[in-house]
């Protein structure tokens, strides 16, 4: 019975992150997170118009932004509460008097039955379906006024922000062998992530994509470090699916669960070294099915590249990462390199980039970055031996995060093709590798010795509640001050 009961560390942490959660999801003045708006309107086309608008050719033209591709009660929550206005203007605030929202329930009264039913579609609504049919959940039991049921709806992210944060502590646990130290440093880690919390805590399909992903990561980790079973299996895949319903990028993370699945089948079917050849030639040929399948993954994948554009391709992406090799060209699109999605936008902008860390905090970000990378090594030359011995997990632990990647940058270069001025890439899609985060900065942390590790690790996450604060205080003055 006492194991199945929740660990009291990671109470204490889901309460925190709990606390700060609802704090973001009730501090950010509704509809000014990153197409908000249309995400609402993707539920309400579900929930009242009793519609699915995935792929519908009649729908899905219009700018997010625009008026008409929400509907009437939205269009008029904009106006008559004045949060359109808010978007982009600094020295706008929310109309939050008893006055303010008297006018704006006066008007949302005049609305008709088809008030919520008459959107005109956006872009949005060309995303996959899953996260609005579950949000769809919430908006249905909330019920009341346009913003009871977008506050519902965020509610409904903070508990799934949850999940992600249950989810890392799980993953350490099994890489870290039940480690409670790095369990706590891996979830807080991510838990205290600012732009986590301020993705996760609005209507976004982000919100359902980054627990799923998570989920995939834990799976794939179980196949490596305790062995094929066709339950974790089927389990892996179905969470796969469901990351790719819920938005197109978590295609990225088809390749890297095969990789684990081909990985984790090679193992159980290698025969030992007494084996018959017989056995060997289907222990290979088991392994070349998965590289196959792998090929093929990658290569549906990468289908609407024509051969032409290959070579660009990997141009783009070693001069985001590299500097430019003698003979290569400019790559397409803006300037925008590694430093813009690893460290500006993964660590320091909100609310659609209007709030930003100051630039003296994120070059201490920056060094606190690349003395985590060196701790990491260090840490891997100290735990060599255990990690040569778990050789399986480190090696889908190394695969999964750059199958990703480059899965990512591929629907990005594919999109500078028809946009060159947008960059697309940027640090919230990052957030899908999250959990990764967290294992990197206990893993990091346990190159230290005792006594040192203790005080250091009490000091980072003191560190990373502060960092969380900060970028809440910010949040706050940009509205409310």
């Amino acid at each position: 019975m006492r194991r199945n009961r929740v660990p009291r560390p990671l109470l204490a942490i889901l309460g925190v992150v709990l606390v700060a959660a609802l704090a973001w999801a009730f501090a950010e003045p509704p509809l000014q997170g990153a197409d908000e708006g249309a995400h609402f309107s993707y539920v309400q086309e579900i929930a009242d118009a009793h519609e699915i608008p995935w792929r519908d050719s009649s729908k899905g033209r219009l700018p997010a932004a625009f008026g008409p591709a929400v509907s009437t009660e939205l269009r008029t929550a904009w106006l008559w509460a004045g949060l359109e206005p808010l978007r982009g203007n600094l020295a706008a605030r929310p109309l939050w008097t008893k006055e303010d929202e008297r006018i704006w329930a006066r008007e949302n009264a005049k609305l008709g039955p088809d008030a919520r039913r008459d959107a005109g579609g956006s872009n949005v609504f060309r995303n996959p379906p899953l996260y609005y049919l579950t949000a769809a959940v919430p908006y249905e039991v909330a019920g009341g006024t346009f913003f009871d049921r977008l506050y519902a709806m965020r509610l409904y992210g903070v508990a799934l922000l949850l999940v992600t944060v249950a989810l890392t502590w799980a993953l350490a646990g099994v890489l870290f062998g039940g480690r409670r130290e790095a369990q706590v440093v891996a979830a807080v880690a991510v838990g205290m992530q600012p732009v986590l919390l301020d993705v996760t805590t609005r209507v976004t399909p982000d919100a359902l994509l980054i627990p799923l992903c998570a989920a995939a990561l834990y799976l794939m980790v179980l196949l490596a470090s305790r062995g094929f079973t066709w339950q974790r299996t089927a389990l892996l895949v179905v969470v796969v699916a469901a990351a790719c319903l819920t938005q197109g990028r978590a295609i990225a993370f088809i390749l890297p669960a095969l990789f684990a699945i081909g990985l984790s089948g090679w193992r159980r079917l290698r025969p030992p070294a007494t084996t018959r050849p017989l056995g060997r030639g289907a222990a290979a040929a088991a392994w070349v099915v998965g590289i196959a399948l792998l090929a093929l993954g990658f290569g549906l994948y990468a289908s609407r590249f024509s051969l032409s554009d290959i070579p660009g391709f990997w141009s783009y992406l070693w001069q985001f990462y590299l500097p430019k090799l003698p003979g290569m060209t400019h790559p397409i699109g803006p300037d925008w390199d590694v430093e813009n999605v690893y460290l500006n936008r993964f660590f320091g902008t909100f609310v659609q980039f209007e709030v930003a860390f100051p630039r003296d905090l994120l070059d201490w970000i920056r060094v606190g970055i690349w003395v985590g990378l060196v701790g990491l090594v260090v840490s891997a030359w100290r735990h060599r031996r255990a990690l040569a011995a778990r050789r399986d997990v480190v090696l889908v632990l190394c695969v999964a995060p750059v199958l990703v990647l480059v899965g990512v940058h591929a629907a990005s270069f594919r999109a500078l093709l028809d946009n060159p001025a947008d960059p697309v890439i940027t640090g919230r899609y990052l957030l899908m590798l999250i959990p990764l985060y967290g294992v990197a900065v206990a893993g990091a942390l346990s190159a230290l010795p005792g006594r040192t590790r203790a005080l250091t690790t009490g000091a980072l996450l003191a560190a990373l509640v502060l960092l969380q604060l900060s970028a809440f205080g910010l949040v706050v003055e940009r509205f409310y001050a």
